[in-house]
């Protein structure tokens, strides 16, 4: 079926961006599994942000998120202030070695993306994101799925 498809070709895609982009994160120092290379985009391209923010721009729970930004400042790369408008929360940015870091991360990113979209005209693109964006929000407009919501089927 050509659902099965696209799911099996979605995963695919993400599997073979992180292998060809891996050894390049890798080679400048970083942690993969932490999702270090997306909190360093993010941190340069947003500022100054809550850690909460920080997790849900990344889309990591707090708690991994806080284990993540542990080893990142002890690397250097950032910091991490108290917030004058919350004493329960803290504020987060890059360090000049984490601004030197988000750059070749950033340049990184944009080669793979050059090499996804070869060949790919403009409205090419716009389709393709336009039906990711779709399937996204059918996703997030579903109920979460349990198993007593699929009754077995007879044989």
């Amino acid at each position: 079926m050509r659902r099965e498809a696209v799911r099996e070709m979605l995963l695919e895609l993400e599997v073979a961006r992180k292998r060809l982009i891996r050894p390049y994160f890798l080679e400048i120092g970083l942690t993969l599994g932490e999702g270090q290379p997306r909190v360093l985009r993010t941190l340069a391209q947003q500022g100054l942000m809550t850690q909460r923010e920080l997790a849900d721009a990344c889309r990591q729970d707090a708690a991994t998120m806080s284990r993540s930004l542990d080893r990142m400042e002890e690397a250097g790369l950032l910091c991490r202030e108290k917030n004058p408008d919350s004493r329960r929360s803290y504020l987060v940015s890059l360090t000049p070695a984490g601004r030197e870091k988000a750059e070749l991360v950033i340049a990184g990113f944009r080669q793979v993306d050059d090499l996804l979209w070869k060949g790919f005209s403009e409205e090419e693109m716009e389709t393709v994101l336009d039906s990711l964006q779709r399937m996204r929000e059918n996703l997030e407009d579903a109920e979460v799925l349990l198993p007593a919501d699929f009754p077995e089927k007879n044989p």
